[in-house]
């Protein structure tokens, strides 16, 4: 199943998605990049738990945050886990964003 969310160009995205991460070993980033037919990359970064309502409602999530600067449909091709012993890479789920202009924004 594809999930799709639609934004505006600017706006910030958030995007959450129940990851199963392997433990923490040291400080812990999670980044996810969203790319759209014409190769235009959407770098989406964890936030604190706190920041987000999608993790206080489901602690089993990851928030991602981000902006996109053109329009397009894009899809997530990479996840990301940094950590002090360096990066491992998940399979990503099946997640698009469809980012319009301001103008025909939803």
């Amino acid at each position: 199943m594809v999930r799709a969310v639609v934004f505006a160009v600017g706006e910030t995205i958030e995007v959450c998605l129940p990851l199963d991460l392997p433990p923490a070993r040291g400080i812990r980033r999670v980044v996810a990049i969203f790319v759209n037919g014409r190769g235009e990359v959407i770098e989406l970064n964890d936030v604190p738990a706190s920041a987000s309502e999608c993790v206080l409602q489901d602690p089993s999530q990851t928030a991602l945050r981000g902006r996109a600067d053109r329009p397009g449909v894009y899809e997530l091709r990479l996840l990301k886990v940094k950590d002090l012993q360096g990066v491992t890479r998940l399979d990503p789920p099946e997640v698009s964003l469809e980012v319009k202009d301001k103008s025909g924004a939803v």
